[in-house]
């Protein structure tokens, strides 16, 4: 038979009346009573009846064997205390069911605490040093003061114990998420450093309090400095060019005054050579103004400075070249001419007809190569010479062409219509009138016999684009020829029939790209007119 509890002071001060579970609103602590003695379990509830700990109360399941406790553990994975007898269906059920329990289901916080009657099976040194049980109780010596004192101790270690889980867990996450950002840190550092060796752009700071300047693995490749290196103002100042030292002091103090961006460009010294580097940086100050740091970028740009004097060497031999063609070459041509004409006039009357056709057609040469030659140098002049860019009034251009092309109108009998929005652009007035007297000039030239001619100038602003736009009813342009327009001496109508160059657009094209835009045609076909649109960008202020 098993023992039974006959302890007066274990039921004093309880009521026999407080038999029912109460439920909490406030998820209770599930306590888990495993006994195969019923009156255990009804002086266990006893005990507990409206026991609260840290504003919850508790829930009792009851298992009246090792067994049935293993179904109750799996269906309450919650359970957070099991009052555990030893001898039930077996002596050792209820140390086999705490070896379960710990090393099967590995559920360490889940607070066990023995209650036995038979102590000769659970020795309590033994099980506390073998068994991993969190109390010790014998059914003899129970009391309700005891029950408290080891259920409120078992459920504050559990509740402990879970949040100590939780935050152990949190950690493991965090260090998890930390790992991972570390990786993408150092994979974006990765590509940086690759990309400022791609670019030849290196990084640096410079804290202004200490004087301290950190350069990136570039910036140190750039100055031929082991990676790593750390400066100094000063020492920086040293490695630049003893010409270019004070400009450089100037824009930086200037900087550090106005808190404007740093930027400039200068030479250095790196070894035995001197190579160019363009800094550019920003500066961060305190809220009273003080400036902090600076975090800059250091570019590379000797390749770029070594193609501009490559590109300034080959300009000074294309202004030798031009002044060859206008002088060297046009001089002998012009000789040439005169000569022909001097000669056809002694030998007049000695020439027949086509011996007079011959010197006609070696003149006429000798003047179409003059002008092709004088085209050819203002197409090699754009932007070049002339004048400088500034503010312009687009429609007081447009009459200023039209008044140096009012000849060429009156004998073309042509119309003019001048029409649209006219604003202030940022241009070279020179290359601009004759962009327009060109394609006003070719739609009064390229005009249809016994058609009088239309022109058409039109002008809108679009998204920060001066649209220009020069149309008539002239010969048009077959499709398949756009393309060869713009290029130099390509002409689509004979010689014969229409005088020039074969420069002209070619000009107006090149004018329109200087001016960083661009010029295409239009044509239903040949016959039917045609139309050539120029866009040109618009600073912001004239927008």
């Amino acid at each position: 038979m098993p023992e039974l509890i006959d302890d007066a002071n274990l039921l004093a001060g309880l009521s026999a009346a407080a038999s029912v579970d109460v439920e909490f609103a406030n998820d209770p602590w599930k306590v888990l009573l495993v006994d195969d003695e019923p009156d255990v379990h009804h002086v266990l509830r006893l005990a507990l009846h409206e026991l609260h700990i840290d504003g919850r109360g508790l829930r009792l399941i009851d298992a009246f064997s090792a067994e049935q406790a293993k179904h109750e553990l799996a269906a309450h994975p919650d359970i957070a205390l099991i009052l555990l007898d030893v001898v039930m269906e077996t002596d050792r059920a209820g140390l086999d069911l705490v070896r379960h329990i710990r090393d099967e289901l590995a559920r360490r916080t889940v607070q066990i605490v023995l209650i036995t009657g038979q102590p000769g099976y659970a020795p309590q040194r033994q099980v506390v040093s073998d068994y991993q049980i969190d109390g010790y109780l014998l059914k003899s010596e129970l009391s309700a003061e005891r029950v408290f004192v080891a259920v409120h101790s078992a459920i504050r270690t559990y509740r402990l114990m879970r949040e100590q889980e939780s935050l152990q867990a949190d950690l493991q996450q965090k260090v998890r998420e930390l790992d991972q950002t570390l990786v993408v840190l150092r994979e974006s550092e990765d590509k940086l450093i690759r990309a400022q060796s791609v670019a030849h752009v290196g990084s640096w700071t410079y804290e202004l309090a200490s004087d301290e300047m950190r350069l990136s693995a570039e910036t140190c490749r750039i100055f031929g400095l082991p990676a790593g290196t750390r400066g100094s103002y000063r020492s920086y100042l040293e490695r630049v060019c003893a010409d270019d030292r004070q400009a450089v002091e100037e824009v930086w103090r200037a900087a550090l005054a106005d808190g404007s961006v740093f930027q400039h460009e200068h030479r250095i010294i790196v070894g035995e050579t001197l190579r160019h580097v363009r800094q550019q940086a920003d500066l961060t100050r305190a809220a009273d103004g003080t400036p902090l740091r600076c975090l800059g970028t250091t570019q590379d740009i000797t390749e770029r400075k070594q193609a501009e004097q490559e590109l300034k060497r080959s300009n000074a031999e294309l202004e030798q070249f031009s002044y060859a063609i206008s002088h060297d070459l046009r001089q002998p041509l012009r000789m040439v001419a005169s000569y022909l004409q001097l000669l056809g006039i002694s030998l007049a009357e000695q020439l027949d007809d086509e011996q007079r056709e011959h010197f006609k057609f070696a003149i006429e040469g000798a003047r179409r190569l003059d002008q092709m030659l004088v085209a050819l140098l203002e197409y090699s002049r754009v932007g070049r010479h002339g004048e400088p860019p500034t503010w312009l009034e687009t429609r007081a251009i447009v009459d200023e062409a039209l008044l140096f092309l009012q000849p060429a109108i009156a004998e073309a009998q042509a119309k003019i219509s001048v029409r649209g929005q006219w604003p202030r652009a940022w241009v070279r007035p020179d290359e601009i009138l004759r962009l327009l007297q060109n394609l006003i000039a070719n739609a009064a030239k390229f005009r249809v016999a016994g058609r009088r001619p239309e022109i058409r100038v039109a002008s809108r602003v679009a998204r920060a684009q001066w649209r220009l736009t020069v149309s008539d009813n002239g010969v048009g342009i077959n499709r398949g020829q756009i393309g060869r327009l713009f290029q130099v001496f390509q002409r689509l109508q004979s010689r014969a029939s229409y005088e020039g160059s074969g420069v002209g657009l070619a000009l107006c094209r090149k004018i329109a790209e200087h001016h960083g835009g661009s010029i295409w045609a239009e044509s239903p076909g040949e016959g039917q007119g045609s139309r050539f649109c120029v866009s040109l960008p618009l600073p912001r202020e004239s927008v």
